[in-house]
């Protein structure tokens, strides 16, 4: 028979040995992302005023803010926000003052019960509407956010033109579902006739191809972005003032923050 402390002792030993298995995974990987960040113009059509996918911030500062985001909360709910699209987010709002958010990926409802407090705070008549393929139930919830049942591949089921039309503007689009290629194209294509000049459609997560790990999401948010540009740049233009406030694409969603011309 064991005792506590053999157990714990036994227990410490596993958990070292999965940080150590981990780490060596790590290392082991990190040749093939340094590839693939090398390769980002290359596989990607050419953006508008020649900006380019390469950031400021060192790749090991990016994939530890990722790991801190992950475990972040908001009001005891799972947020998970990068902290630079926090005060981006916020300046946002503040400045251009939607009168209606659309959120695309809810997770655990964090972030659209953020943004409907800050509208608060800011004193705008805004309301959030939230879609997910499964509606979060958060256990704090604004009466200015609305949850929706919906597929980021078939927006017009729930997003219906009769309830688009209901919305009042401005409205400020942001995708932020699987990170997948094909699904974020399909949600910028969706919004893409729905809105008007000024208003702003924001791709999450682009920096996910920064980091080097973009295959996994064939090609993910940035060849979702670039492709899209490509057919479309003469009606959108990449936002600097949020994509470098903090420098060179210092944010969680590289040419990410775009405005309809």
């Amino acid at each position: 028979m064991t005792s506590v402390g053999e157990r714990r002792g036994s227990m410490l030993k596993k958990q070292r040995r999965r940080r150590a298995i981990s780490a060596l995974k790590f290392v082991a990987k990190l040749p093939y992302r340094a590839f693939r960040r090398a390769g980002i113009e290359r596989r990607l059509p050419p953006l508008p005023d020649g900006r380019g996918w390469r950031t400021a911030i060192p790749p090991a500062l990016h994939i530890s803010i990722m790991r801190g985001s992950l475990d972040y909360n908001y009001r005891g709910i799972t947020m998970q926000k990068h902290p630079v699209e926090i005060a981006l987010y916020t300046q946002l709002i503040w400045e251009f003052k939607p009168r209606t958010i659309v959120e695309i990926g809810s997770l655990s409802g964090g972030s659209a019960v953020w943004m409907a407090d800050t509208l608060n705070t800011f004193s705008i008549e805004g309301h959030v509407i939230s879609v997910d393929l499964r509606p979060p139930s958060p256990s704090y919830r604004p009466t200015n956010v609305t949850f929706l049942q919906g597929d980021q591949n078939a927006l017009a089921a729930t997003l219906t033109s009769d309830f688009l039309a209901s919305l009042p503007r401005p409205w400020l689009v942001i995708e932020d579902a699987s990170h997948h290629y094909a699904p974020t194209l399909a949600v910028l294509r969706f919004f893409d006739p729905q809105l008007q000049p000024g208003e702003y459609i924001i791709v999450e997560d682009a920096t996910v191809t920064e980091m080097g790990v973009d295959a996994h999401f064939k090609g993910g948010p940035a060849r979702a972005i670039a492709e899209f540009l490509r057919d479309r740049s003469d009606d959108y233009e990449i936002d600097g003032r949020y994509c470098d406030q903090y420098g060179r694409n210092v944010t969680g969603n590289p040419n990410g923050y775009l405005r309809k011309k």
